[in-house]
């Protein structure tokens, strides 16, 4: 479809349509989204995502190593392989 037929397209419609194609085109992006960012606005837009915001992932705290009995599991697995 050509620009001249979206526009005689236009023409062909109503006055609240022709207000809806103006909001419409007012709120284009101005530059392309990513496949992941476009993906994500339309989960939002059909209430399927909460927030289009990548999440933060919150800096986890360092945990101790836990002490285990036996022989280290490096020796086991050499043993197995083997």
């Amino acid at each position: 479809m050509s620009v001249t037929d979206v526009l005689e397209a236009v023409r062909a419609m109503s006055p609240e349509e022709r207000a809806r194609v103006r909001a419409l085109l007012e709120v284009l992006p101005t530059e392309p989204r990513s496949p992941e960012e476009q993906a994500q606005r339309n989960l939002y837009e059909a209430g399927l995502l909460v927030a289009a915001e990548p999440r933060r992932v919150a800096a986890r705290a360092r945990c101790s190593p836990v002490p285990i009995k036996g022989k280290p599991l490096s020796e086991t697995v050499i043993e197995e392989r083997g």
